[in-house]
Protein backbone atom coordinates (compact mmCIF):
# COMPACT_ATOMS: atom_id res chain seq x y z
CA UNK A 1 0.00 0.00 0.00
CA UNK A 2 1.38 3.27 -0.70
CA UNK A 3 1.48 6.07 1.43
CA UNK A 4 -1.02 9.08 0.51
CA UNK A 5 -1.41 11.19 4.09
CA UNK A 6 1.99 12.37 5.75
CA UNK A 7 1.11 14.03 9.01
CA UNK A 8 4.17 16.41 11.09
CA UNK A 9 4.21 16.98 14.41
CA UNK A 10 5.04 20.63 14.86
CA UNK A 11 7.98 21.14 17.55
CA UNK A 12 11.25 20.25 16.93
CA UNK A 13 9.97 18.40 13.94
CA UNK A 14 9.45 21.27 11.58
CA UNK A 15 10.06 24.45 13.99
CA UNK A 16 11.51 25.93 16.74
CA UNK A 17 8.98 28.10 19.23
CA UNK A 18 12.58 29.74 20.85
CA UNK A 19 13.61 31.06 18.54
CA UNK A 20 10.28 30.72 16.52
CA UNK A 21 12.17 29.03 13.08
CA UNK A 22 11.66 26.34 10.50
CA UNK A 23 13.97 23.47 11.00
CA UNK A 24 16.68 23.72 8.10
CA UNK A 25 15.18 21.82 5.15
CA UNK A 26 11.19 21.77 6.83
CA UNK A 27 9.70 24.21 4.46
CA UNK A 28 10.98 23.14 1.02
CA UNK A 29 10.46 19.32 2.33
CA UNK A 30 6.85 20.80 2.83
CA UNK A 31 6.58 22.19 -0.44
CA UNK A 32 8.27 19.29 -2.62
CA UNK A 33 5.73 17.12 -0.53
CA UNK A 34 2.64 18.69 -1.76
CA UNK A 35 3.93 18.68 -5.11
CA UNK A 36 4.37 15.30 -5.09
CA UNK A 37 0.87 14.71 -4.57
CA UNK A 38 1.25 14.05 -0.71
CA UNK A 39 -1.75 15.25 1.23
CA UNK A 40 -0.53 16.46 4.67
CA UNK A 41 -1.57 17.48 8.52
CA UNK A 42 -0.17 17.94 11.91
CA UNK A 43 -0.61 15.61 15.05
CA UNK A 44 0.59 18.38 17.74
CA UNK A 45 -0.01 18.22 21.32
CA UNK A 46 -1.13 22.16 22.07
CA UNK A 47 -2.19 21.85 26.02
CA UNK A 48 -4.69 24.46 26.47
CA UNK A 49 -3.57 26.81 23.50
CA UNK A 50 -6.04 28.38 21.42
CA UNK A 51 -4.96 28.04 17.75
CA UNK A 52 -4.55 32.05 17.46
CA UNK A 53 -1.85 31.62 20.01
CA UNK A 54 -0.52 28.51 18.74
CA UNK A 55 0.58 30.04 15.20
CA UNK A 56 2.30 33.06 16.91
CA UNK A 57 4.66 30.51 18.55
CA UNK A 58 5.31 29.22 14.77
CA UNK A 59 7.83 31.30 11.92
CA UNK A 60 6.04 34.19 10.80
CA UNK A 61 6.39 32.59 7.51
CA UNK A 62 4.10 29.39 8.69
CA UNK A 63 1.09 28.67 6.71
CA UNK A 64 -1.25 26.36 7.53
CA UNK A 65 -3.17 25.73 4.72
CA UNK A 66 -0.22 23.78 3.73
CA UNK A 67 -1.79 21.61 5.42
CA UNK A 68 -5.79 20.05 4.26
CA UNK A 69 -7.72 21.62 7.18
CA UNK A 70 -9.65 18.12 8.46
CA UNK A 71 -5.77 16.71 8.90
CA UNK A 72 -4.16 19.32 11.34
CA UNK A 73 -4.87 17.93 15.06
CA UNK A 74 -3.80 20.36 17.75
CA UNK A 75 -4.37 18.58 20.91
CA UNK A 76 -6.08 21.43 22.67
CA UNK A 77 -8.98 21.39 19.81
CA UNK A 78 -9.94 17.53 19.97
CA UNK A 79 -9.51 16.77 23.78
CA UNK A 80 -6.76 14.16 23.58
CA UNK A 81 -2.65 14.50 22.96
CA UNK A 82 0.19 12.41 21.96
CA UNK A 83 0.98 9.68 22.95
CA UNK A 84 -2.48 8.51 23.72
CA UNK A 85 -4.17 6.14 20.71
CA UNK A 86 -7.10 7.92 20.09
CA UNK A 87 -5.35 11.01 18.63
CA UNK A 88 -3.74 9.11 15.93
CA UNK A 89 -7.52 6.89 15.86
CA UNK A 90 -8.61 10.14 14.75
CA UNK A 91 -6.02 11.04 12.51
CA UNK A 92 -6.73 7.54 10.53
CA UNK A 93 -10.27 8.46 10.96
CA UNK A 94 -10.30 12.13 9.29
CA UNK A 95 -7.30 11.22 6.52
CA UNK A 96 -10.23 8.76 5.26
CA UNK A 97 -7.86 6.20 4.26
CA UNK A 98 -6.43 3.08 5.51
CA UNK A 99 -3.83 3.56 8.65
CA UNK A 100 -1.10 1.85 6.55
CA UNK A 101 -1.05 4.62 3.62
CA UNK A 102 -0.75 7.05 6.88
CA UNK A 103 2.75 8.27 7.72
CA UNK A 104 3.42 10.53 11.06
CA UNK A 105 6.81 12.04 11.31
CA UNK A 106 8.39 13.24 14.81
CA UNK A 107 11.22 13.27 16.98
CA UNK A 108 9.73 11.40 19.49
CA UNK A 109 9.83 8.03 20.33
CA UNK A 110 6.88 7.06 22.20
CA UNK A 111 4.71 8.68 19.65
CA UNK A 112 6.30 6.97 16.85
CA UNK A 113 5.71 3.56 18.92
CA UNK A 114 1.87 4.94 18.91
CA UNK A 115 1.52 5.60 15.68
CA UNK A 116 2.71 2.39 14.12
CA UNK A 117 0.52 0.44 17.17
CA UNK A 118 -2.43 1.44 15.50
CA UNK A 119 -1.17 0.67 11.96
CA UNK A 120 0.15 4.15 10.22
CA UNK A 121 4.12 4.17 9.09
CA UNK A 122 6.17 6.10 11.49
CA UNK A 123 9.51 7.62 10.91
CA UNK A 124 11.31 9.19 13.51
CA UNK A 125 13.50 12.49 12.40
CA UNK A 126 16.48 13.94 13.97
CA UNK A 127 16.28 17.31 15.53
CA UNK A 128 18.36 20.67 15.44
CA UNK A 129 21.48 20.83 14.91
CA UNK A 130 21.38 17.28 12.83
CA UNK A 131 18.14 17.59 11.38
CA UNK A 132 17.70 14.95 8.47
CA UNK A 133 14.54 16.84 6.85
CA UNK A 134 16.68 17.14 3.63
CA UNK A 135 16.78 13.40 2.82
CA UNK A 136 12.54 12.38 3.84
CA UNK A 137 11.44 12.26 0.86
CA UNK A 138 14.63 10.51 -0.71
CA UNK A 139 13.66 8.10 2.41
CA UNK A 140 9.63 8.18 1.45
CA UNK A 141 10.18 7.16 -2.03
CA UNK A 142 12.98 4.87 -1.03
CA UNK A 143 10.67 2.92 1.27
CA UNK A 144 7.49 2.94 -1.27
CA UNK A 145 9.62 1.48 -3.82
CA UNK A 146 10.99 -1.45 -1.24
CA UNK A 147 7.30 -2.11 -0.91
CA UNK A 148 6.20 -1.93 -4.88
CA UNK A 149 4.58 1.49 -5.21
CA UNK A 150 6.34 4.75 -6.71
CA UNK A 151 6.12 8.29 -5.24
Amino acid sequence: MTITVIYFDLGDTLVTTKPRAWLPNAKALLTNLRKSGFRLGIISNTPDVPRADILKLLPADFQLSVFEANLVLFSSEIGTEKPQRAIFDEAVKRAKVPANQCLFCTENIVDTLMAQHVGMRAIRVQTAPNSDLANLQKTIADFQSLIGTKV
